[in-house]
């Protein structure tokens, strides 16, 4: 899967919380924008594209680099970096680029990026630490038999469920690389020990890994679509509590329900 989809929508959703703490919440970000987003992340196919890191000048290029230095002492090798535009044109404040690995023996893909969240509700929440200035992720994905095997720092950040396809760990934010990589890799071994008949996908070169970058971002839209969009259990996870009259009323719309 690729977190980034994600983040992204949670910034949308942190707005719910937004209001709760009584916040006034902007123009056009009500249950049926929400939805649009929803809709327009997980609609067409993303369009990712090489790029060079010099169009990014806010980007934290010291962890980018270490991400390098780390991931190809452990023998994995650096493809490219790619931006999705698609998630650009959709937060133009918010681009950023993933720089993609892929390990030895080419069953693990590696994403690295740096999400400065920008816009107003955004920086208010950070005020109140309900969202981190700076993400600095390490995502490792194997895809294995129709099933992804998802590992990354995004523990309290992602609150949306994965697919059923998809078998995701979510370390915190502060783990060391190179510890996701550990844990990633004992993952691998243990899945393929309890399921020797299933044959793990294999990235030779970068059209490779970004074809199964699609396939995940397939099976996400599909989810998204199944659950309306945004499930009860997630919201009211995300609240904290069971939902009050309004935010009802808020997940009729997400969820494109009449009332």
């Amino acid at each position: 899967m690729t977190a980034m989809e994600v983040f992204f929508l949670m910034m949308g959703l942190w707005l719910v919380v937004a209001v709760a703490l009584g916040m006034r919440r902007p123009r056009g970000l009500g249950g049926a924008a929400l939805r649009a987003r929803l809709d327009a992340v997980y609609g067409e196919p993303h369009e990712l594209v090489q790029v060079s890191p010099a169009a990014f000048p806010e980007a934290d290029m010291d962890f980018y680099d270490r991400a390098k230095k780390e991931l190809e002492q452990k023998r994995y090798r650096w493809l490219a970096d790619v931006e999705d535009l698609t998630l650009s044109r959709i937060y133009p404040q918010n681009r950023t680029f993933l720089r993609l690995f892929v390990d030895a023996g080419q069953m693990i893909r590696a994403s690295a990026y740096h999400l400065h969240p920008r816009g107003v509700v955004i920086s208010l929440l950070q005020l109140v630490q309900l969202y981190p200035r700076h993400l600095r992720v390490i995502e490792l994905v194997s895809e294995i038999g129709g099933q992804f095997l998802v590992t990354s720092n995004t523990h309290g950040v992602d609150r949306l469920e994965p697919p059923p396809e998809a078998k995701v760990e979510r370390l915190p934010l502060n783990t060391r690389m190179l510890d996701v990589v550990a844990k990633h890799e004992a993952r691998i071994t243990e899945y393929l020990r309890a399921h020797p008949e299933r044959t793990p996908t294999h990235f030779e070169t970068l059209d490779d890994m970004l074809a199964s970058i699609a396939r995940a971002h397939v099976v996400m839209a599909r989810h998204r679509q199944k659950v309306g969009g945004l499930s009860r259990d997630e919201l009211e996870r995300l609240k904290g509590r069971p939902l009050s009259a309004a935010e009802e009323a808020f997940l009729r719309e997400v969820q494109q329900k009449p009332d």
